[in-house]
């Protein structure tokens, strides 16, 4: 391969590290195209070996591998991006005792090596380009170092928001028929005003998502503390309340403020949990006739059908199945929307 190809790919394989980094620690986009696409495939590995029951708790480890695996990601990506720069230029790294000319390999731990600290002199950069190679890697090192430990903050409060948020919710109840039976018990109003509160910190979770997509590989074994099982039974009950509440108008903007929240948030995750249409939607036995056998007939219908079915996906993608939201609820699928 010729030394001008070398550099060229190099330098595309920098271009993609620093694409890459920005997408994932300065913008509000979600990942980048690497790490994303790096995390997704292990994530789906470990749900693969969690629904074989190959290991209890497997998936617990998930967040923090997707992490790890995302600093491992742009640090190979940059060393290997410096080693072809330095390989495409003869005599750019010498020993630093012989003065011989660095095979590839001592060329890539020479890269490497940059990314941290200047070295140790047993390799060295060789004339007034390959010094200011040297010192271009070690800058970018040193500032991919900062980004990634500027990014681990966010997403260490977010997986601790995404825990308090869950258990928040399941003191209203674990299942749907709990929520509804509180509820009932309570009274609309009273029990209405417990919600207060809920839509904003699940459109903030939505948005903490939305930023850092690996918050959706930080698992929780305890049902009770996993937020896709929470939001799941939170909203089948809450469309069930909403019937026959006609007396209680301000009930009913709570509810459809927190509904509201959580079909925004699923719109942000519906992506990195599943295809909707290739998703059934959930059966209950009495949602207002929502969940019904039938074809959606309304605009509201429609948009309740493709939320279960995200909430479904999302339920599924965290190594739960739609009985642990509802034991009793059926599993038929509705026409596709």
């Amino acid at each position: 391969m010729s030394s001008t190809l070398l550099v060229l790919l190099g330098s595309v394989v920098l271009l993609l590290a620093a694409w890459d980094v920005f997408i994932t620690t300065l913008t509000l986009r979600g990942g980048g195209p690497v790490v994303r696409r790096a995390t997704r495939l292990v994530w789906s590995g470990l749900l693969a070996l969690h629904r074989r029951g190959w290991r209890p708790g497997l998936l617990s480890f998930g967040g923090g591998l997707a992490v790890a695996l995302s600093l491992g990601v742009w640090v190979i990506l940059l060393a290997a991006g410096w080693c072809l720069i330095f390989a495409g230029l003869p005599g750019a790294v010498i020993d630093g005792s012989s003065g011989a000319p660095a095979d590839l390999l001592s060329r890539l731990y020479f890269a490497g090596f940059n990314l941290f600290t200047l070295g140790v002199g047993d390799y060295r950069p060789s004339g007034p380009l390959a010094q200011a190679l040297t010192v271009a890697a070690s800058a970018s090192g040193l500032l991919g170092i900062t980004l990634a430990i500027t990014y681990l903050g966010p997403v260490a409060s977010g997986g601790v928001s995404r825990r308090a948020l869950a258990g928040e919710i399941s003191l209203l109840g674990q299942t749907p028929d709990e929520i509804i039976e509180a509820a009932r018990a309570q009274g609309a109003d009273r029990f209405a005003a417990r919600l207060e509160g809920l839509a904003p910190a699940i459109l903030k979770m939505a948005e903490q998502h939305l930023a850092y997509p690996v918050l959706s590989y930080f698992h929780s074994p305890q049902p009770r503390l996993a937020l896709p099982l929470r939001l799941a039974g939170l909203y089948e009950a809450l469309l069930a309340l909403k019937c026959g509440q006609e007396n209680h108008a301000k009930a009913v903007r709570d509810y459809d403020s927190v509904l509201e929240a959580i079909e925004i948030y699923v719109r942000r995750l519906g992506r990195e949990a599943a295809d909707r249409k290739t998703t059934p939607e959930p059966q209950a036995t009495d949602l207002c006739g929502v969940a019904a056998d039938s074809e959606p007939s309304s605009t509201g219908r429609d948009s309740t059908a493709i939320t279960r079915r995200r909430l479904r996906a999302m339920v599924e993608r965290d190594g739960w199945t739609w009985r642990d939201v509802s034991g009793d609820a059926a599993e038929g699928p509705l026409p596709r929307v």
